[in-house]
């Protein structure tokens, strides 16, 4: 870990310990939780660091949300753990459930600067960000490439694949937030967090009749098939809607 920390952090032996007046917080959506991304070890927790924080002074004063990017597995141990039900974290978010990792001054936020390399992280953040399409838009779509890229050099290992490909993906994954048809890259928003993502496999349903017919669950592909409004046809789409060839 870089040894320039900011203010509100200092280093005490292999630990980094929260150095500020009042209180920090982590919030990690759920999700993470239901998908074993973060999860307990006793009074431990283990999770991706890819989670807003905030904090809040001595006078009750919350700072802005700002975003903590270092997406690899780390330990942690807050004093205290809050949940957060149907939230709306940023203005552009959808309301969320979130729980929220609550510390004072000298806890660890993090327990030890060694982590561990293990390609179990890399599958863990491809599991969140592609299968199951949990990209929180607190994070910006301009900076969501570096995730990845980060993620597998902390942990030893390269995907051997170009930067275009994962732009490609994310192109695919991260939808306008008014009109899940259309890409975010072709809505024409400039703020880099009015986006919302999808899971990979809802992607087919959105290009055309015959990628949906042709997605992995049959009876889920039936029905985007018929629900598709995509005006891309071929002939194999009229003879599954039962149309005249």
């Amino acid at each position: 870990m870089n040894d320039k920390l900011p203010p509100f952090l200092k280093r005490y032996n292999d630990s980094i310990l929260y150095n500020g007046e009042g209180e920090f917080y982590f919030y990690i959506p759920e999700k993470m939780f239901d998908l074993k991304i973060a999860r307990y070890e006793g009074e431990i927790i283990s999770t991706l660091g890819i989670m807003p924080y905030a904090m809040k002074d001595a006078k009750g004063k919350m700072s802005t949300l700002r975003q903590f990017n270092y997406p690899t597995r780390f330990l942690t141990r807050p004093y205290k753990v809050e949940k957060l039900k149907e939230v709306r974290i940023i203005k552009q978010s959808k309301p969320g459930d979130y729980r929220v990792l609550c510390y004072k001054k000298g806890d660890p936020i993090i327990l030890s600067i060694y982590l561990e390399e293990n390609i179990s992280n890399a599958e863990d953040l491809i599991r969140l960000f592609i299968m199951s399409g949990t990209i929180d838009n607190t994070i910006p779509y301009d900076t969501i490439q570096n995730y990845f890229i980060d993620n597998f050099k902390y942990n030893g290992g390269s995907y051997g694949i170009t930067l275009q490909l994962f732009g490609i993906i994310i192109s695919e994954l991260c939808r306008s937030a008014k009109d899940e048809s259309k890409p975010f890259r072709l809505s024409g928003s400039n703020d880099m967090h009015n986006y919302r993502s999808i899971p990979i496999t809802s992607i087919p349903r959105l290009i055309s009749a015959y990628s949906a017919i042709a997605s992995n669950n049959f009876n889920q592909a039936m029905v985007y098939a018929s629900l598709n409004k995509n005006k891309v046809e071929i002939p194999l789409e009229r003879v599954l809607t039962g149309e005249n060839v």
